[in-house]
């Protein structure tokens, strides 16, 4: 005789094992009418709410909500089951029956009657509560640090942003990831800048960092692409950090460091190149001289009876008149090229690139006119005004045939040159220009 179990024996033992198994999931299984309330709840609700599945039948879940939280969850399922659609990843928080509170997951799927009518929904519910404490700690750090953080869709819109981005944007009392909030809007200027991001991210290249100057202050910006499950790039996480109390730092510290060069390179005096940066730019000169094979010539000019002057007006005054002469000796130049520096006393050293001879003899006598041409009263002097004496010294083509000695031996043997020169326009009666080559020639010069 068959022993075969009755059909009807066969529906309810499988109907037992489903519901053992839905009993002994990690996920709530449950049903709802059309008003929200329970009609069917396995027996996991009880660990997660701490009720049995008779005590939640007829109950809906905002009935286990916090009031605040059943009020935003209520708004989103009418709206849902307005549209008779099916839901997922819908997080709310849940009180159990010890009065501690649970995070879940509900997603859930509409069921319909024989007429097409909206009967209510069958879901599960799954408990995050461990998730969604680090996911809380994660948008808590987010939102404090004071660096702003914002995230940035492939049309402009702040996803997402943090109080310090609130607060860069002037956006205190908007927020800034609203819908209608747009960084083309928000900043103008910015977007541009960002779009040229998106186009790197896109071909797989590091976006580089760049500066944004907003609202006079100075920002570094840091882009990340944001990719979705397929790798595509959907946005940009950006970071900006203020570095407006850096750069200006950077500004003073510049500032100082030109104002130092200029101490370092200058006579505080008259305001010309000093003796030390001379030697500099007449190495310089000379390097140049050399390679392009151009002559290069000196003048070294000497106020003429100037212990006079300071002895009869005085030292101040004497500072007046070096100044004055500075500044006539500046005047007088042909070129911007020409340095002249104070080489020291009342002696300043003209640098002529590009000069020959007969140039730096004419430029020589400009310089000694304009001087005349300030009439200082100096009546210890022969003209009764003052007057500067001049020497000059050419490097030209034919003497750099021999030159390969050091540069700074060059440059001496140059201005000792001038120095002699000058000290024959002295002998001469001063207020009178005289040029090395012409001296060993024996040649008169003014």
């Amino acid at each position: 005789m068959n022993d075969d179990k009755k059909p009807s024996d066969a529906n309810s033992v499988d109907t037992q094992h489903l519901i053992d198994l839905l009993d002994n999931n990690s996920d709530w299984v449950w049903e709802v009418d059309a008003q929200g309330r329970y009609t069917w709840s396995s027996k996991v609700v009880t660990s997660l709410l701490g009720v049995s599945p008779e005590e939640v039948i007829g109950c809906t879940p905002f009935d286990f909500m916090p009031p605040g939280e059943a009020e935003r969850v209520g708004r989103a399922f009418s709206e849902i089951a307005a549209k008779r659609i099916p839901f997922s990843g819908l997080v709310n928080r849940n009180r159990r029956a010890d009065g501690r509170i649970v995070v879940l997951e509900t997603s859930g799927v509409p069921l319909f009657d024989e007429q097409g009518e909206l009967r209510g929904y069958r879901g599960i519910d799954r408990n995050i509560s461990t998730l969604d404490e680090r996911v809380m700690q994660l948008e808590t750090i987010y939102d404090k640090t004071p660096v702003a953080l914002c995230m940035i869709d492939r049309q402009g819109h702040l996803v997402m942003s943090n109080k310090a981005m609130a607060q860069l944007m002037n956006l205190d009392n908007t927020p800034p990831d609203a819908p209608e909030s747009r960084i083309a809007d928000l900043m103008p200027g910015c977007w541009q800048q960002f779009e040229a991001a998106f186009a790197l991210a896109d071909t797989g290249v590091e976006i580089p960092s760049r500066e944004i100057v907003w609202h006079t202050r100075c920002y570094d910006t840091h882009s990340v692409p944001v990719h979705d499950a397929s790798g595509n790039v959907v946005g940009l996480s950006v970071t900006w950090v203020d570095i407006t109390d850096r750069r200006r730092a950077e500004q003073k510290l510049a500032s100082a460091n030109t104002i130092l060069q200029q101490h370092a390179q200058h006579d505080h005096l008259t305001g010309l190149f000093n003796r030390r940066y001379m030697d500099e730019c007449l190495s310089n000169a000379i390097t140049h001289a050399l390679e392009e094979r151009v002559p290069l010539s000196v003048c070294l000019a000497d106020i003429d009876y100037f212990k006079r002057y300071n002895d009869t007006y005085g030292h101040q005054a004497g500072d007046r008149c070096l100044r004055r002469v500075a500044e006539a000796l500046v005047a007088a130049r042909r070129q911007s090229e020409d340095n002249v520096s104070r080489y020291g006393g009342e002696e300043f050293l003209v640098i002529l690139p590009r000069t020959d001879s007969a140039g730096a003899l004419a430029m020589a006598e400009r310089m000694r006119q304009s001087i005349n041409a300030l009439r200082i009263p100096l009546p210890a002097s022969p003209t009764g005004y003052l007057t500067i004496s001049i020497g000059i010294a050419t490097l030209n083509e034919r003497s750099m045939v021999r030159e390969e000695r050091p540069l700074h031996i060059i440059a001496s043997g140059v201005i000792n040159q001038a120095d002699t020169a000058l000290y024959a326009a002295k002998r001469r009666g001063r207020n009178g220009v005289v040029a090395a080559a012409a001296m060993q020639r024996g040649e008169s010069t003014r």
